[in-house]
């Protein structure tokens, strides 16, 4: 799943990783310059859709932030 919010944009897939398991991994890209602001995975216990939004707010608090993923645009 690909989602566009406040210039970053989200991906977040589950797969299954090498070990035979489902692993959902998450990345978040800022739109503006190609900053990978975050890039990790988890179990494959969670839905798409909870990451997703787990993402969404860890952008709302980066962007509260007076340099946001610290770092200058």
């Amino acid at each position: 799943m690909v989602v566009e919010y406040k210039g970053h944009t989200i991906e977040v897939e589950k797969e299954k990783c090498l070990g035979g398991w489902s692993q959902v991994y998450y990345s978040v890209i800022r739109n503006s310059d190609s900053l990978e602001c975050i890039c990790d995975f988890t179990s494959g216990s969670e839905k798409i859709k909870t990451v997703v939004n787990m993402l969404k707010d860890r952008i709302d608090e980066e962007l509260k932030e007076k340099l946001p993923w610290g770092e200058e645009e």
